[in-house]
């Protein structure tokens, strides 16, 4: 009888065990197994390169590039009419640095209400003059050995470059509408977007195609 006792004791511990493990048994099935990704982390595996990727290009091409399309000929043949400009953005994006003379810039133009590219002419202080279609700084003759047409730089007026900004002109001087003839003559530097860097031209009916490195 002893003996009887004692199985049935050991089976009422085995049942309630049993009956303790169940809930665990059943609701496991409702919990994450073990190594499995979260909903977040599935998106993130799936789509992550889409995030990346437009944070890539938003610092690419707002902070370090410009892609720039010129409409005219303003700048011919340096810059061919419908043909676009990679420019380089990175030191304006964080301060107003002086370009060089000879520096081709893209720039907001407050009086036209647009974005404009043209080369750099006159630094600030310097007087600009004309004479026999050619330019003048301080007195002394401009060499541009980047127009196409020699001598046919024309302005009767003088141009003094207040601090702080720029004298622009257009390669192409018998058709670009510049510093020249605008009511306000002068570009702040804080105006100027990028220096440009690459041009490339593709249709037939520019003055050439190709892909030109800006110096």
């Amino acid at each position: 009888m002893e003996l009887n006792d004692e199985n049935r004791e050991n089976r009422s511990e085995n049942e309630i065990n049993g009956s303790l493990q169940e809930p665990n048994t059943s609701t496991s099935g409702k919990r994450l197994k073990k190594g499995e990704p979260s909903t977040l982390k599935k998106i993130w595996k799936d789509y992550g390169y889409l995030v990346i990727t437009v944070i890539v290009v938003v610092i690419l091409f707002r902070v370090i590039l410009q892609l720039a399309y010129v409409p005219s000929g303003s700048m011919e043949t340096t810059i061919p009419t419908h043909s676009a400009l990679i420019c380089w953005r990175l030191p304006f994006a964080f301060g107003d640095p002086t370009p060089e003379r000879g520096n081709i810039v893209t720039f907001w133009s407050d009086e036209l209400n647009e974005v404009l590219v043209k080369r750099v002419i006159g630094l600030p202080g310097e007087t600009i003059s004309f004479s026999g279609g050619y330019v003048y700084i301080n007195g002394e003759k401009l060499d541009e050995p980047y127009l196409t047409n020699q001598g046919v730089t024309r302005s009767d007026d003088v141009f003094t470059v207040p601090a702080d900004c720029i004298f622009v002109m257009g390669d192409n001087r018998e058709s670009s509408y510049d510093g020249r003839f605008w009511a306000e003559p002068y570009i702040a530097i804080h105006k100027i977007e990028a220096r440009a860097l690459v041009n490339i031209a593709v249709r037939k009916s520019g003055s050439w195609r190709g892909i030109h490195i800006i110096a």
